[in-house]
């Protein structure tokens, strides 16, 4: 049965300074399965087990690096703060035991009425307040980070009632069966994307998985570069799922196609396929990749472009 909620609810703006479907992606959400299993408030898959938040993704640890804030969501009291964790690799590979600290580098607000955010794997050495401070909405708290339990650059929110999880999504507290509408906590709602497409790109090789999750798969693209490669990393992906992976030249004609079905179900998937160079090498103009993901009926897509220069 759907649990009523709260009274007074909070009100949330983006725990990171981002725009959501451009820079950053909600690729995990609060688990309202009861039992062993997961589903999300939209009975899909994104997430695991248990999981008791909402994560936003930045692209990469290359986009991690250059320093991406995260935000108060809600004007509160700092109740408790953790630096000095280990960032995991940038491969995602968990490398640095975390013991009982899987939220790694985080902050945790008090707000009125018993309402309690938690703001999890900031970049070890970044957190800007102490206990006891009065912070604003909006302020920015510290940086994205890969901290603790933490295979991909992300801050995960966890909002609290009364000491209970509450999906920001729906406003309930949980358990609360999926499907069930409510008001959502966001001052604006983060659109919620079956299949996160987080990543697209286009290289001179074929690059393997560590070097699409680390964000240095790229190189420069010359007409003597001996190959284009289109890539992309994406998110939720299921099997059955039907992909197609595509290159289009300055003309808008076809470079490269690959289609592929999933195979089983993925998290977190990369991909990539293209073409070796034609003799006399690649025109110089604009070229495009393109990834879609096709899932009964339904169709995401994400496209990214690259220029050959003259």
């Amino acid at each position: 049965a759907s649990v009523a909620a709260p009274a007074a609810a909070l009100e949330l703006g983006l725990p990171l300074a981002c725009e959501p479907g451009r820079d950053c992606w909600v690729v995990r959400y609060v688990d309202h399965d009861p039992g062993s299993g997961f589903t999300d408030f939209r009975c899909g898959v994104l997430g695991s087990d248990g999981h008791d938040g909402t994560d936003f993704a930045i692209a990469d640890p290359q986009r991690m690096a250059g320093g991406v804030e995260v935000l108060a969501s809600a004007a509160g009291t700092v109740r408790g703060v953790r630096d000095g964790v280990p960032d995991q690799p940038p491969d995602g590979r968990l490398s640095h035991d975390f013991g009982q600290q899987n939220c790694g580098n985080g902050v945790l607000l008090t707000h009125a009425d018993g309402w309690e955010t938690q703001y999890c794997h900031l970049r070890q050495g970044s957190v800007r307040v102490a206990v006891g401070d009065q912070v604003a909405a909006g302020q920015a708290l510290g940086l994205v980070g890969m901290s603790g339990e933490a295979n991909f650059p992300h801050v995960h929110l966890s909002v609290r009632h009364d000491g209970s999880a509450v999906d920001p999504y729906t406003g309930a507290a949980l358990p609360e069966a999926c499907g069930q509408p409510g008001p959502a906590l966001w001052r604006v709602t983060p659109e919620y994307e079956e299949v996160p497409i987080a990543v697209v790109g286009l290289t001179d090789h074929v690059p393997d998985r560590d070097a699409i999750v680390a964000g240095t798969a790229a190189a420069p693209l010359r007409q003597g570069s001996a190959a284009l490669v289109g890539y992309f990393l994406a998110y939720g992906l299921r099997a059955g799922d039907r992909v197609a992976l595509g290159i289009r030249g300055p003309d808008g004609g076809s470079v490269s196609q690959a289609a592929f079905v999933q195979d089983q179900d993925a998290p977190r998937a990369t991909r990539a396929a293209g073409k070796r160079a034609p003799a006399g090498g690649w025109a110089p103009g604009d070229y495009r990749v393109v990834v879609e993901v096709r899932r009964e009926g339904r169709s995401f897509t994400r496209a990214a472009a690259f220029t050959i220069p003259q």
